[in-house]
């Protein structure tokens, strides 16, 4: 497999590669770097499909932009996972969007390198969960709940509008009189919140998940080890988690507003700020 290093620097170009070979150093695995541009696209020519595994690129290159680079890269190989090098944080939000699974900046160690490295993998091989029942959340974007793959169908709307809710609170229990402000604006709707608690368990007991809704008194929660959201994985900085985020956060619950303003600032100014 190939590992591709570019930068129009060639005290850093030296360096990246020199890191890359310690990295991968299995005799599978052949590093290469350049230093200009047509150089690449000759290189990229000459290669077989899906025989790039990383693509480590500046963003800031002669001739062409590194972002225009990776379209190019993954126009080719769209398995190719492309990571930034660069001394540049501002062009953070373009490098996403060419869905570049790292960015570092510059100087960039080979223990920077390791570490995207070991958080993709650890990604790519997240063990099912032992139930052999595995419950993904989307939370960015429309909220939806899958089963084992399969979109969970709703009984009622507050249902699904309760479960995104809980997952919001990613963990913390929630009274009937909060459910209730959440859900209807209006506390004293507790009746209410007791059937669509009922309507929530009755979902998921009948798509085989038992275990994901929590209830002590009149506090309802959900166990948060028991599911897969991106929500979560953004927190615990996953790269792509953080990739798969466009600004929208459960769009269709107005309360949801606060989160995702917190995401979005996370997502858009943390490379400002540093």
């Amino acid at each position: 497999m190939n590992i591709l290093a570019v930068d129009d620097e060639p005290l850093m170009l030296w360096q990246l590669t020199e890191n890359l070979k310690r990295i991968f150093e299995k005799p599978e695995y052949r590093v290469s770097g350049f230093d200009e541009v047509d150089d690449v696209m000759e290189w990229l020519d000459a290669q077989e499909k899906g025989s790039i595994a990383y693509a480590f690129l500046d963003i800031k290159l002669r001739g062409m932009s590194g972002i225009e680079l990776a379209k190019d890269i993954r126009e080719r190989s769209p398995e190719t996972k492309v990571i930034f090098c660069t001394a540049y944080s501002d062009y953070a939000m373009e490098a996403f969007s060419v869905h570049a699974v790292g960015y570092l900046l510059k100087p960039v160690s080979e223990g920077d390198i390791r570490d995207v490295l070991r958080q993709l993998d650890q990604i790519l091989t997240k063990p099912s969960k032992k139930s052999g029942v595995v419950v993904r959340v989307q939370t960015f974007g429309e909220f939806e709940v899958f089963v084992n793959n399969k979109p969970l169908v709703w009984e009622r709307k507050k249902a699904r509008e309760l479960m995104a809710y809980l997952v919001d609170k990613r963990g913390a229990s929630a009274t009937t009189a909060e459910i209730a402000l959440a859900l209807w604006d209006d506390d004293s709707k507790i009746r209410s919140v007791q059937t669509i608690i009922s309507s929530l368990r009755k979902t998921l007991r009948k798509a085989g998940v038992t275990d994901v809704l929590v209830k002590s008194r009149n506090r309802t929660a959900v166990d948060v080890s028991k599911i897969c959201c991106d929500l979560y994985e953004f927190i615990d900085g996953n790269v792509a988690a953080v990739n798969a985020y466009r600004g929208e956060y459960m769009s269709n619950y107005s309360w949801a507003e606060f989160t995702n303003g917190h995401l979005y600032h996370q997502t858009f100014h943390r490379f400002e700020d540093s």
